[in-house]
């Protein structure tokens, strides 16, 4: 299978996990493949695919974005250490039905434990990401991107 191919369904069962675990509306921009490291200043989360398929599975958008999420979520606002945990269990949930859609599609994947980073941070050795910018319906931007090593 080419890796387009393969980045194709992960995109689609990105979506559809997107859809299972997030309880609101939401617009997807365009696919757009990003050149150089990914850089970001405000809260992501990245999940390692292993197995047949591997690579990266990357969260970003502004704390309030997350925090927002996490109000339609779980019907609480969260701040500090536990938006950094539920920024880290957001990206687990994700990832985790990624993984589960795409294997029902034929690319077999597992994931690592989630890394959640907050301020300027530069990812290195991403390779081909492709960025899919999310607009969530009170809640804000949020961007993911898979990468295919």
């Amino acid at each position: 299978m080419s890796d387009s191919m393969i980045i194709t369904k992960l995109l689609n069962s990105a979506v559809q996990s997107i859809k299972t675990v997030i309880p609101l509306t939401f617009t997807i921009g365009e696919p757009k493949r990003l050149n150089g490291n990914v850089v970001e200043a405000h809260l992501g989360v990245l999940v390692g695919m292993t197995g047949d398929c591997k690579g990266q599975t990357i969260l970003k958008g502004p704390t309030n974005t997350f925090s927002q999420l996490a109000l339609a979520m779980f019907g609480m606002p969260v701040e500090n250490e536990i938006l950094i945990s539920f920024t880290g269990e957001l990206g687990n949930m994700i990832a985790g039905n990624l993984s589960t859609f795409a294997s029902e599609q034929g690319v077999e994947m597992d994931i690592t434990p989630p890394t959640v980073w907050e301020g300027n941070t530069t990812l290195h050795n991403i390779k081909t990401p492709i960025e899919l910018t999310m607009n969530f319906e009170g809640a804000g931007e949020m961007s993911l991107i898979i990468s295919v090593a």
